[in-house]
């Protein structure tokens, strides 16, 4: 019975250790949920916070802009430049496209003269020969 003694004595601290480390991974364990229920309240609070101070900041902004008649006045002059530079751009736009289009059929006409003069000839050749043939 000694020898079952022995083996009572020395088993206890290694059942105690292997609870002692289920506990602790338990602990660890419920601490890592804790925190991740804690991240999933708080981070959409805090983003709907962020959401709101931005919403007024730019509420204010254009509470300054539009509420005197001097500002109106100077975003409309900016409304006004920026569609005329746009518009500026699209007839610059329009007017390169136009002369590109126009270098482009010019040649074609000048390749398409090219040919007809190479045709006219041949056939008056033929016509040539042909009469000759005919005389």
């Amino acid at each position: 019975m000694a020898t079952s003694k022995s083996t009572k004595t020395t088993a206890e601290p290694e059942t105690v250790e292997a609870v002692n480390e289920a506990t602790e991974t338990a602990k660890t364990m419920a601490e890592q949920v804790s925190v991740l229920a804690e991240k999933a309240v708080i981070v959409p609070i805090g983003a709907s916070l962020i959401v709101r101070d931005d919403l007024t900041t730019a509420l204010r902004k254009l509470q300054k802009k539009y509420t005197t008649s001097a500002g109106l006045e100077k975003e409309l002059t900016r409304y006004e430049k920026r569609g005329a530079r746009a518009r500026n751009r699209f007839e610059k736009q329009v007017r390169s496209q136009r002369t590109k289009f126009e270098r482009e059929i010019k040649a074609r006409r000048k390749d398409l003269e090219k040919q007809s003069s190479a045709v006219t000839a041949r056939v008056e050749g033929f016509v040539s020969a042909a009469q000759g043939l005919i005389s």
